[in-house]
């Protein structure tokens, strides 16, 4: 009673009480929050580490089935050139390939066309016609070339025109552009041939301009008009050439 008259009075028992007790809590809660959070940066490094070794076992597979993929391809490659061989065909001409950089879009007399500008030119191996294209699909082909800069004119423009064959159906067409963000026309499919929608159309190398295999674009719409042998495909190009720093230019 005495203890509790003082504290109502002086309030000193709730003083030191305060001062102390949270003192003694920070005392025994520093420790606890140290081991607490030992436990969670194990329980995230083991996490991590777990992610990690699903990952790695992932690639691994995948590592597996390139391989075996590989085997294929080569034996297949092996047979093709024995048909070729055999039948006496002309193979495909080699390649090679060179980076170069976007330096331009539209500019001077070709900036009516759609196209870019390039960073290299014939000192640098590239000629006029050559394919020019990204990971991801054809952009178009050089159309002006001098010494260090190049010209491109793009799959996109109007008076471009690809040849081209869908990758599932084996259906050839030409590919022509309709201009930047509009859809391609494919011309010149008969009504008697098949194209399903969003089929991948490859350049066939009948153009012998462009090798055979490069992605350009996907079939969006196949209609038959009646006055017409022909299908109207519409089609939207697998690259936007106009998001592109750099790009890969082929020549033979």
């Amino acid at each position: 009673m005495l203890v509790y008259t003082i504290n109502i009075k002086t309030h000193v028992l709730e003083r030191y009480l305060g001062t102390w007790g949270l003192e003694i809590v920070g005392k025994v809660l520093g420790p606890v929050d140290y081991v607490v959070g030992k436990i969670h940066n194990f329980w995230t490094t083991y996490v991590y580490l777990v992610d990690v070794k699903k990952e790695n076992d992932q690639l691994k597979a995948e590592i597996s089935q390139l391989r075996v993929e590989n085997t294929f391809l080569r034996t297949r490659l092996n047979t093709l050139q024995r048909f070729e061989k055999l039948f006496n065909l002309k193979p495909f001409p080699p390649y090679k390939y060179t980076g170069a950089r976007v330096i331009a879009k539209r500019l001077g007399p070709s900036g009516l066309l759609e196209s870019i500008v390039i960073d290299k030119g014939f000192l640098d191996g590239l000629k006029k016609d050559s394919a020019v294209f990204s990971p991801k699909g054809l952009i178009g082909r050089i159309q002006k070339i001098a010494p260090h800069t190049s010209v491109v004119l793009l799959a996109v423009d109007p008076n471009s025109k690809v040849a081209v064959i869908s990758e599932k159906n084996r259906t050839p067409g030409i590919l022509q552009g309709g201009g930047y963000t509009k859809p391609g026309n494919l011309l010149y499919v008969l009504k008697s041939y098949r194209l399903d929608d969003k089929e991948l159309l490859l350049t066939s190398g009948a153009d012998e301009i462009f090798p055979p295999g490069i992605p350009v674009a996907r079939v969006t719409s196949v209609t038959k008009e009646n006055l017409s042998l022909f299908l109207n495909v519409k089609v939207k190009f697998e690259v936007d050439p106009y998001l592109l720093e750099n790009v890969l230019v082929m020549t033979k």
